[in-house]
């Protein structure tokens, strides 16, 4: 759907030049919902306005369903655009027209005749919920309700890619969960791709199945949400992850490490998925294996619907009965890292 080649944005100012974006390159597959997150100053707005080229990039390819957009003239853009939808932070609705003056406003631009606009601001109405407050002002809805018709509007020339920056940072937590049901309802109900812009990793905990970690101006992690939730690796990511959930052991178990009793004793970090989360796997290991497995911390949390988790189990056995044990735990698909001292952890593969 997008490929993103080499995209690097430098800005000119009296101190000199400002790289914005250096050298990014994505690749977002058809009905995703893929999330861009960094802290202010990242390059996250920059990069959404050259996704459709309102900026125009310094270097690199904008490709959208085949079509290099920085190869097309100013009427070639323009038809282009039509079909990429985008979403603000502060609504930019136009405050002397009504709600569905608004949705209207771009298939009038469009030269749509009147009755086919009048059909689809209406079915565009009902799909937002606000086929109520058509003949209303702005300034008469709440600021869920504004990006509610902001969407509307968005969706009006049946874009295949909708363009999300910062929509729900202005809102308050309930309306933003609202928000985002919708933005996932329409990526499903409608096949649209979406882009979404934030700086809030519960945004991209709630609706994103990929996300992609900006920080000054270049991408430092990117890939499948779940992933970068269970194992992040870029301080940066760490840093957003651990403000929402910890799945990270504390510090402290790590020096447990270095003291257990006998050599053949262990300590594990299990991360588990789906399914395993429910199921009874330590009771097991001690029945079936001889081993005592103490619990020294835990932790599930779910992203959308899909439940995940880590544990720390302090194995204690003769070698044997721990090795059989991490075999076994390995055989049910879960994800076991052995702790050898609070600097060294090792994947069992």
């Amino acid at each position: 759907m997008i490929e993103i080649k080499g995209l690097t944005k430098v800005y000119d100012s009296e101190e000199g030049e400002v790289v914005a974006l250096k050298d990014i390159n994505l690749e977002i597959d058809r009905d995703d919902i893929f999330g861009i997150i960094g802290p202010s100053g990242a390059g996250k707005s920059t990069f959404i306005r050259c996704l459709n080229l309102l900026e125009e990039p310094t270097e690199g390819r904008m490709i959208i369903d085949g079509e290099d957009l920085t190869e097309l003239n100013t009427g070639q853009l323009r038809q282009a655009r039509k079909k990429i939808g985008m979403i603000f932070q502060n609504f930019n609705l136009l405050q002397s027209r009504t709600v569905a003056d608004n949705v209207a406003f771009p298939l009038e631009l469009a030269d749509i005749n009147k009755s086919e606009i009048d059909k689809k601001v209406t079915e565009l109405l009902e799909l937002v919920g606000l086929a109520d407050k058509a003949n209303n002002y702005p300034a008469q809805l709440s600021g869920g309700q504004q990006q509610r018709v902001g969407i509307a509007r968005a969706l009006a020339n049946d874009p295949k890619l909708l363009l999300c920056d910062e929509a729900t940072s202005s809102l308050d937590p309930e309306t933003t969960d609202a928000i985002l049901d919708l933005i996932k309802d329409i990526n499903q109900q409608l096949g649209i791709t979406v882009v979404l812009i934030t700086h809030e990793m519960e945004v991209i905990k709630k609706i994103c199945n990929k996300v992609a970690v900006l920080e000054s101006g270049s991408i430092v992690e990117q890939g499948e949400t779940m992933q970068i939730f269970i194992n992040p690796e870029h301080k940066t990511t760490k840093r957003f992850v651990e403000n929402i959930v910890n799945a990270d052991i504390p510090e402290e178990f790590y020096q447990r490490s270095s003291v257990l009793e006998a050599d053949a004793d262990r300590l594990i970090k299990v991360s588990f998925i789906g399914e395993s989360v429910g199921q009874p796997i330590i009771s097991k290991v001690i029945k079936e294996f001889g081993v005592d497995a103490n619990i020294l911390y835990g932790n599930i949390d779910k992203i959308q619907e899909v439940h995940f988790g880590i544990l720390l189990i302090e194995l204690t056995g003769n070698d044997f009965q721990v090795k059989q044990t991490i075999d076994y735990l390995q055989q049910q698909d879960l994800q076991i890292e052995v702790i050898e001292n609070e600097h060294s952890v090792k994947t069992v593969s």
